[in-house]
């Protein structure tokens, strides 16, 4: 092989990655995960998943998250934190920069950086994080104890946070984007408001109030709230990637069948690639089989 660190470089440490990971450094690869946020990804976000077979009962995001983490570590992989800014390809290596400085060398790359909650667009949005603006529920709701909460969202990610923070003891207030919920989930001790339009957030120190149009005709309503979670869905972390790859319409990267990009020995896994499930069962199979296919291109250059 080339003279270079790695075997294999992983970009993002969710289940994608993670699996991809392990797999690999168990056949016996030197392998490389880099994080830029937090070892897990975003299933450190996720309260409760209870549609992945491998747990029938139910677990939480973060106690998979950590059983993942487990398997990888102890298969031998090398986990660093690092905000990865791009990927030279090379004809007999791939080099992976950081917006730090550092760089790697590899021979393949396996991009699942995964996705992130898309945001409303408003500036208070950055401004309030961590100072009323709930990124991570699991790990802040304990905050909101009797507290008003706003989330914002119609999907299965706003209905789940909603009914979590509730049960956890927050007054919640769902601003529903459409006219129904996209799940059938249960909501107790949820002020659901359909139809409604977020129109500003404001505070200066932390939240103070959220502002929303609803109803026909339209008007403004308004509410003195503590936190706010925006779940009004995902988009993949592949800003970076712009003029690397050519995107989607979802700003996803396109695969094949066995998980290759367009970029030689460079593979796509998880969230960030084209026609992604958005399921923690098929970030995992998705990160076996591009181990199957990085496994498959060492051998060729071996």
């Amino acid at each position: 092989m080339a003279t270079v660190e790695y075997d294999a470089l992983v970009v993002g440490s969710g289940p994608a990655g993670l699996t991809a990971g392990s797999h690999l450094a168990r056949a016996g690869h030197r392998i490389l995960v880099l994080e830029r946020d937090v070892y897990g990804g975003a299933l450190q976000h996720v309260d409760y998943i209870d549609d992945f077979d491998a747990y029938p009962e139910g677990i939480s995001g973060a106690d998979l998250a950590s059983k993942l983490l487990d398997l990888a570590t102890s298969a031998g992989v090398t986990l660093e934190q690092a905000d990865v800014s791009g990927v030279e390809v090379f004809s007999r290596s791939r080099w992976v920069a950081c917006s730090d400085g550092r760089g790697f060398s590899c021979n393949v790359v396996i991009l699942c950086g995964g996705a992130r909650f898309r945001s409303l667009g408003l500036q208070a949005e950055t401004r309030l994080r961590g100072r009323g603006i709930i990124e991570c529920t699991p790990c802040d709701a304990g905050f909101y104890l009797d507290k008003r909460v706003v989330v914002v969202g119609s999907d299965e990610y706003a209905v789940r946070d909603a009914a979590y923070l509730a049960r956890m003891g927050a007054r919640v207030t769902l601003l529903a984007d459409a006219d129904r919920l996209s799940t059938e989930r249960a909501l107790q001790d949820v002020d659901v408001r359909f139809g409604a339009r977020v129109e500003s957030i404001v505070g200066e120190e932390r939240l103070e109030r959220v502002t929303f149009t609803s109803g026909t005709p339209q008007s403004v309503h308004e509410l003195i709230a503590a936190g706010v979670a925006v779940r009004i869905g995902l988009e993949p972390n592949t800003d970076w990637l712009v003029d690397l790859v050519e995107l989607d319409s979802e700003g996803r990267i396109p695969v094949d069948a066995r998980s290759d990009t367009e970029l030689r020995f460079v593979l796509a896994a998880g969230d960030m690639r084209s026609g992604t499930s958005l399921t923690v069962q098929g970030a995992v199979a998705d990160g076996r089989l591009a181990a199957a296919r990085a496994s498959q291109l060492l051998s060729q250059i071996a």
